[in-house]
């Protein structure tokens, strides 16, 4: 059956992340890391924070391309002439060991905002129109990729996205979209309508091995979920390498001033060496 998002195999991922591009997605990392927080000591460690704009200029600088659009556009960054991609984190559940799991991602939106139809996204539920629902968010979703070929006058359009791990590295990854194929004979539901509560499940827009897709009716969008465990065993993941993050109680640290510059130093050497790029 065929699908809508289709995984880069490694080969074809590299043509995009060089290494001198993952050295520079390493660096950003690196950097991130470096000013997260401390954690007190004796305290968990918190997953890593990177705002959605930081993130983009990790691919900016990494890819040599243009930042474009803004909220809802349906791409962030632009080879001029040739393919755009929208750029998206997900977080990963990993075990005790950092090890992937087989549990599924976080969810990112591919298209919200359920308008043109006359009716409320609410209304249909209630009224259980559902094949009328997937008929709407098919054509938003495909209108908006249309929309944005035409207007930068591109072939393709990806979605990449980075996978935040555990302690020990974090992930990319890339689609390419079939745009055409963006239709209902492809986009059909997966689960009885007595199944339905809150979702659609959708098939036909990726491969269920590797992640799945709904219609969310509280968030009142068309959202993906990845499947990173099987993504990585399949070969369809680049590792960027994860530090854990300092445990220090900055309170105490910085009443000496000896002890404040020594850890500095450490801190900056273990975060900002080049060697380790």
């Amino acid at each position: 059956m065929p699908h809508i998002l289709r995984p880069l195999e490694k080969e074809k991922l590299h043509c995009f992340f060089s290494t001198h591009s993952l050295k520079v997605f390493q660096y950003f990392m690196n950097t991130s890391l470096f000013a997260q927080p401390e954690v007190y000591p004796n305290k968990e460690n918190l997953p890593i924070q990177i705002p959605k704009e930081h993130l983009e200029q990790w691919f900016v600088q990494a890819l040599q391309v243009e930042a474009v659009g803004a909220g809802s556009y349906a791409i962030d960054i632009l080879k001029p002439n040739e393919w755009g991609a929208d750029v998206k984190m997900l977080s990963c559940k990993v075990d005790k060991n950092n090890m992937l799991t087989n549990a599924d991602s976080g969810e990112t939106s591919l298209a919200q905002k359920f308008v043109g139809t006359g009716i409320s996204l609410d209304d249909m539920f209630k009224k259980e129109q559902y094949q009328d629902i997937i008929n709407g968010w098919t054509s938003i979703w495909k209108e908006k990729l249309i929309s944005v070929k035409t207007q930068k006058n591109i072939d393709k359009i990806y979605y990449f996205f980075f996978l935040r791990g555990g302690t020990k590295e974090s992930y990319l990854c890339a689609f390419e979209v079939d745009v055409q194929s963006i239709n209902t004979d492809i986009i059909t539901q997966r689960n009885e309508n007595i199944d339905i509560k809150q979702s659609i499940f959708l098939n036909g827009i990726i491969n269920e091995n590797y992640g799945n897709a709904k219609i969310y009716k509280a968030k009142k969008r068309l959202e993906l979920r990845l499947k990173p465990k099987k993504l990585y065993d399949d070969g369809f993941l680049v590792t960027i390498p994860t530090q854990t993050l300092n445990k220090q109680d900055i309170y105490q640290l910085v009443q000496d001033k000896d002890k404040f510059d020594k850890y500095m130093r450490e801190k900056y050497f273990k975060f900002l060496d080049y060697s380790k790029l």
